[in-house]
C-alpha cells in the first residue's frame, strides 16, 4: 500500500474501481489492488487482468535483519506447495523485465542516501502464484521497520514501472546453484553479462533438475543458456545437472 501511496500522491496514478477493484492508471500502466495475498493468485484471475507483464509490488520478509530490495521469478521447484503457485510448477517469466527491475532499484539505492545499506539482489525462482503469463517480483523490506520504509517502497515502484517498460532480453539465462538470495548470479547481473529468468537453488537440487526444460520455456524472452553456479551444485549433483542440460541442447556456462 505504500507503492499504491507514491504512484498516487508522487506518480499521480488515476484510481478508479473497474471490476469490483481499485485500478491505479498512469503512464500505459494499470496497477490492480488486490485484496487477496497475491501469492495466492488463481491463474483465472491472472488471466482476466488481460495482461502482457504482471509485475507484483511486494514486501520482503527476512529472518537475517538485511535490508534488501529484490526481484525473482515465481515457481515450485519441489513437490511443496505450501505458498502458494503450484506443485512442481514454474510460472512464464521475463528475463527483460527482470533485468529492468534490477537496474532500477540499484539506481534507487544509488541516488537515495536514505537507503544506504540496503542490498539489492536477485531472489531464486521460488512461491506462487503460477502465472500463466509472464510475471515477475519486486519487493522491499527484510526486518519488520524495512517493511514500511516509503523510500524503499518508492524505490519499487519506479522498478516495477521500469519492468513493465521493458523490452525482451537478448541475453536471457536460467542460473543453476547457489543459495536463496543468488550471490553469483546477482555479480553477474550487476557486471551487465546476463540476464535471468528461472534460477535453480542448490537447496532445491535433485528434484529440480527435471524441471530444467520447464524454466527454459517459461521464459518469454526465449532463452537457451544455462549459467552454473559450479561451486554452488552439490558434488554428487553436477553430473545429474550436466547430463539433463545437454540433453536440452542448452549453452553451458560454468562460474
Amino acid at each position: 500500500m505504500l507503492v499504491r501511496r507514491y504512484l498516487v500522491e508522487t506518480l499521480g496514478f488515476e484510481p478508479v474501481m473497474a471490476g469490483g477493484r481499485e485500478v491505479l492508471r498512469g503512464r500505459g500502466i494499470s496497477a490492480v489492488v488486490v485484496d487477496a495475498l497475491h501469492l495466492r493468485l488463481s491463474e483465472e484471475e491472472i488471466r482476466g487482468l488481460g495482461a502482457e507483464l504482471v509485475v507484483v509490488a511486494s514486501t520482503h520478509r527476512s529472518e537475517s535483519g538485511v535490508k534488501a530490495l529484490t526481484t525473482h521469478a515465481t515457481g515450485n521447484w519441489t513437490e511443496d506447495a505450501d505458498m502458494g503457485g503450484k506443485p512442481r510448477a514454474l510460472s512464464f517469466t521475463m528475463a527483460g523485465a527482470v533485468r529492468a527491475a534490477f537496474d532500477a532499484l540499484r539506481r534507487g539505492v544509488e541516488a537515495n542516501s536514505r537507503l544506504g545499506g540496503w542490498w539489492v539482489g536477485l531472489e531464486v525462482t521460488h512461491h506462487g502464484p503460477y502465472s500463466p503469463v509472464p510475471l515477475i517480483y519486486v519487493e522491499f523490506g527484510g526486518p519488520v521497520e524495512a517493511r514500511i520504509d516509503e523510500a524503499a517502497a518508492a524505490v519499487v515502484a519506479e522498478a516495477c514501472i521500469e519492468a513493465c517498460s521493458s523490452a525482451p532480453s537478448r541475453s536471457a539465462a536460467i542460473g543453476v546453484g547457489g543459495g536463496h538470495y543468488a550471490p553469483s548470479f546477482t555479480r553477474l547481473m550487476s557486471g551487465g553479462e546476463y540476464d535471468f529468468g528461472h534460477i535453480l537453488p542448490k537447496y532445491a537440487l535433485p528434484d529440480g533438475i527435471e524441471l530444467l526444460g520447464q524454466a527454459f520455456e517459461r521464459v518469454a524472452d526465449g532463452c537457451r543458456l544455462a549459467v552454473l553456479d559450479w561451486k554452488g551444485i552439490q558434488g554428487e549433483f553436477r553430473g545429474h545437472v550436466l547430463n539433463k542440460l545437454e540433453q536440452l541442447g542448452v549453452e553451458i556456462v560454468k562460474h
